[in-house]
């Protein structure tokens, strides 16, 4: 007999919502539900950015209760109100020299999740005025930050599927007859100090050298505005309107391959768990932080550390259409060995806490 799993309602919607999904996959939506009977040892109104830092859920073993945290905060902090409490803490951000804890054993590195929509309108507002009610109507954060969370998930507009998989590889190459290959790559202009001298700096040199080759019709940018200091610096690269999450999904399908770089924090963004969704071919700086089993250079990503590197790394890719499907096809089996909803619950479920 499956357990019963219960859900915290206060977990913020947005960040738990791939994990839910993978919670419905492994045990049956019939056996999952919301409740605050089990979270009281918690204190979250008291421990500070709780909201953003951590999930909460329980699994029911006829009399046996096993609590379990998914961390998936940018930084590789954990808070210790949660480890304390859980039998397990999964955290995506884990970093064997930074993450600071008094005892690491029940630390369980995972890959990052992304935002996805797991409801239709109508389940969406229910399961939004149904939590809103098991908090006593009175959330973690406000009530406005409350719907907002709910009714932006479902605005997203994209399902776990629609992630699956690269079939558009060639899609590009016929479009108005021409021979050059489709490159897509938006990003945030992010703020963060770490950001501002690492991650915006990799992607603008991702997109120059994308642009100035005469065999790649590219596309994208970042989003920022007027008022973010490195506005000038990238202001021929920067659009101020926003592409619509569909966009976003199916022209980076249509991409020939993809670059992926640590993000705030350093941390593992969304990007690379939706690449790693998409069967991506994937050119990535060094990974900074711990996976539950390391991507691998040559096999299911292509790691560069230089200019040099990287301007090789995309002609390699331009050229050789055999080495990228099988960066594609490495990246697809890891994603569904290692960094889908299903099995990212399920290897917390069969990791084994000394």
């Amino acid at each position: 007999m499956n357990p019963k799993v219960f859900i915290d309602p206060s977990n913020r919607i947005k960040y738990s919502s791939f994990y839910i999904k993978g919670l419905e996959e492994v045990f049956g939506k019939n056996n999952i539900s919301f409740s605050s009977k089990y979270f009281q040892g918690l204190n979250r109104r008291t421990d500070s950015h709780s909201f953003d830092h951590y999930m909460a859920f329980v699994l029911i073993y006829e009399e046996n209760i096993q609590k379990i945290i998914i961390d998936y905060r940018d930084k590789t902090t954990i808070k210790e109100n949660a480890y304390e409490w859980c039998d397990k803490y999964a955290k995506i951000n884990f970093n064997k020299e930074l993450t600071k804890t008094s005892s690491a054993n029940k630390i369980i590195s995972i890959p990052p999740g992304f935002g996805i929509r797991i409801w239709d309108f109508w389940k969406t507002n229910y399961y939004c005025l149904l939590n809103l009610a098991k908090c006593d109507l009175s959330p973690l954060e406000s009530i406005k930050v409350h719907f907002k969370d709910y009714y932006g998930l479902y605005l997203r507009s994209s399902e776990i599927e629609s992630y699956y998989f690269n079939n558009y590889l060639t899609l590009a190459q016929k479009k108005n007859n021409s021979d050059k290959q489709y490159i897509f790559s938006i990003s945030t202009l992010w703020s963060v100090d770490n950001c501002i001298s690492g991650t915006n700096v990799w992607r603008k040199k991702f997109i120059e050298l994308c642009k100035q080759g005469d065999k790649i019709e590219f596309e994208g940018g970042f989003y920022s505005n007027t008022s973010h200091p490195q506005y000038e610096e990238f202001n021929d690269i920067i659009f101020l309107k926003r592409y619509s999450i569909v966009e976003y999904i199916n022209k980076t399908k249509k991409s020939s391959f993809v670059f992926n770089t640590p993000a705030v924090f350093n941390c593992h963004g969304w990007k690379l768990g939706e690449f790693l969704a998409m069967g991506k071919a994937i050119i990535s700086t060094p990974l900074s932080n711990e996976l539950p089993e390391e991507l691998t250079h040559g096999k299911n990503i292509h790691i560069i550390t230089n200019n040099s590197e990287l301007e090789d790394a995309i002609n390699l890719l331009l050229m050789n259409q055999d080495y990228r499907k099988h960066l594609e096809t490495g990246a697809k089996n890891y994603y569904e060995k290692y960094a889908s909803p299903k099995s990212v619950i399920q290897y917390i479920l069969d990791y084994k806490v000394v």
